[in-house]
């Protein structure tokens, strides 16, 4: 049986608590909910364990079940830059900056059943 878009909002609501506004589709895991840095990956961890998948496995990898380019990621990080000093130092080096794709819990679920029927597919084999 695959997950449902529910199922995915129960673990979001069983790990960070209730929000004021209801969690759809089209909230955003990291601009409406706030989930960012360790958090996502906490969140990332909870699906896994939850649906018994791998994001990352020998046939899909992580990057591609999320569509994310290599300068690309899904949450921001947690680490405190006073004045934007480790930007600045990061820009001497000739390092782009990190393009954020807030994923949607929507997206999160259409990964999760796709993983699922992976893992269905494998396991039949």
């Amino acid at each position: 049986m695959e997950p449902t878009l529910e199922q995915v909002i129960e673990i979001i609501q069983e790990n960070f608590g209730p929000y004021r506004k209801p969690i759809d589709g089209n909230s955003r895991v990291e601009e409406d909910l706030h989930i960012c840095g360790d958090d996502g990956i906490d969140l990332l961890e909870a699906c896994e364990q939850a649906f018994t998948i791998s994001f990352d496995t020998e046939d899909n990898s992580f990057r591609n079940r999320f569509s994310l380019a290599e300068d690309e990621y899904l949450f921001t990080g947690e680490g405190l830059d006073l004045f934007g000093i480790c930007r600045f130092v990061d820009w001497l080096r000739g390092i782009p900056k990190p393009v954020i794709r807030d994923v949607t819990v929507g997206k999160l679920h259409r990964v999760i059943v796709e993983a699922v029927r992976e893992q269905n597919r494998i396991e039949r084999i």
